[in-house]
Parts: C-alpha cells; structure tokens; sequence
C-alpha cells in the first residue's frame, strides 16, 4: 500500500469514529455545565465542541495508525550464515 493510501486509510475511518463521538459524547454532556476547563479558556459550547473533536479525532487516528503499523508484514531477517537446505 503506498503511503497517500495509508494516510487515507488511517484519517477516514478515524474521522467517521470522532463524529460518532461527538454525537455519543455531547448527547449526553453539555459543555457549559460540565467542567472541563472552558471557563479558564473563555470557550464558547462551539469551541468546546470543535476542541473535542479534535481531540477525539486524534485519539482514533492514533489508535488507526498503531493498528496499521502492526499490520504491516515483517521484514525478511537476513544472516550471514548460508540457509541450509533439506536434503533430498
């Protein structure tokens, strides 16, 4: 897989779970009664919405791109030692 298609494939399933959390989330939390340390950034419940996707959007993308690094298949290991071959 080339590398622009890898990106794609960690970045969109990453973006469809960080909306899914967004809706999950804030369905349930209302940012201007949680505390959450908007009052101390002067955030609007806008900001703190886009701040928490971000954020959310972030987490699964790290979460897509460990499961694609450990996707990937191994490198072959190469010895010095000649490869023995079964006699026939």
């Amino acid at each position: 897989m080339n590398g622009l298609r890898q990106l794609a494939g960690v970045l969109w399933p990453s973006f469809l779970v960080a909306c899914a959390m967004e809706v999950l989330v804030f369905a349930l939390v209302d940012p201007v009664h949680a505390f959450c340390g908007a009052d101390a950034l002067r955030m609007s419940r806008q900001g703190v919405y886009t701040a928490a996707f971000f954020i959310f959007w972030l987490m699964a993308a790290a979460s897509s791109a460990c499961t694609a690094l450990l996707a990937m298949p191994s490198a072959p290991e190469f010895s010095d030692a000649p490869q023995r071959t079964p006699s026939q």
